[in-house]
């Protein structure tokens, strides 16, 4: 089994690879909007075929949070795969997490939702 593997949970830094039985392949890319997909589209064409999206769901900056779950929502709804949300403190041990999501311990979900550390500042200053 593999499994697509995204993480946005950094302000700076996106990993994006695949898990899968010999392990963890990632690359960090700088975590740059314009320049995320096709890191995603790059791998995601490298596999032949996926059994699942993986995205850390946070918590993480609202940007990069919300960047990483929108483009793995968008993934599995369209190739009609398994979608798993998880947090911060479970991608920490990447084979064990391999090894739950083959062994359908991780419940899968229609749309993940992104969790923030904190509210997104995106008011403009008015003079």
């Amino acid at each position: 089994m593999t499994f697509l593997f995204i993480r946005s949970t950094e302000p700076s830094l996106f990993s994006v690879g695949t898990l899968g039985p010999k392990g963890a392949e990632l690359s960090s890319v700088a975590l740059r909007s314009h320049a995320i997909l096709g890191e995603v589209m790059s791998v995601r064409r490298k596999v032949k075929k996926l059994d699942g999206i993986c995205v850390v769901a946070g918590p993480g900056s609202f940007t990069a949070v919300r960047t990483g779950v929108l483009i793995a929502n968008l993934i599995a709804r369209l190739d009609r795969i398994p979608l798993y949300g998880i947090a911060a403190a479970q991608a920490q041990d990447l084979d064990g997490l391999y090894r739950d999501l083959a062994a359908g311990a991780v419940p899968t979900s229609g749309y993940v939702a992104p969790t923030y550390t904190s509210e997104p500042n995106i008011t403009l200053k008015t003079t």
